[in-house]
């Protein structure tokens, strides 16, 4: 008999304290026991992950404001994370997966456009302790499961 198959979660950050923290999180709180994780620092090597049907994930941790090249110069900007939900959340082939931003920014236009665009959660990097993110993955892992199951 197969193990069943782990819940796979992708964080996209570009924030190296951030991945290692996340990363952190799931081996003290024997997480990668029942999660798969992938960690990736740009919009483009997660859309690679979330697009191929062997390492689509069930869940993201997105992070809302990342530098993207614009014309041949680097801006910030929350539009490529916007942009990525958008398009998991209307794309019959992913909308599936839950997007939960992950982000330091509280401005409220931020949070309601996340929200509007689709994402099952707003998380502010920094109001989360490790224990309490664990929880939180813990948590949503298992609404996960609960909304496949009834499908």
């Amino acid at each position: 008999m197969n193990p069943p198959e782990k819940i796979k979660i992708l964080l996209i950050d570009d924030d190296e304290i951030i991945r290692i923290y996340f990363q952190d999180v799931f081996w003290i709180y024997g997480l990668d026991k029942k999660f798969e994780l992938n960690i990736v620092n740009n919009i483009k090597e997660g859309e690679k992950i979330i697009n191929d049907p062997k390492t689509k994930p069930d869940i993201v941790f997105l992070d809302l404001v990342m530098p993207i090249k614009e014309n041949g110069r680097t801006v910030v900007s929350p539009e490529s994370s916007f942009a990525m939900l958008k398009k998991i959340k209307t794309d019959p082939n992913l909308q599936k997966i839950k997007v939960i931003i992950f982000s330091g920014h509280s401005e409220k236009s931020f949070i309601d456009k996340a929200k509007e665009l689709g994402a099952e959660d707003y998380i502010i990097k920094g109001e989360n302790m490790p224990k309490e993110m664990a929880e939180y993955i813990e948590k949503i892992a298992k609404d996960y499961q609960t909304n496949e199951a009834s499908h």
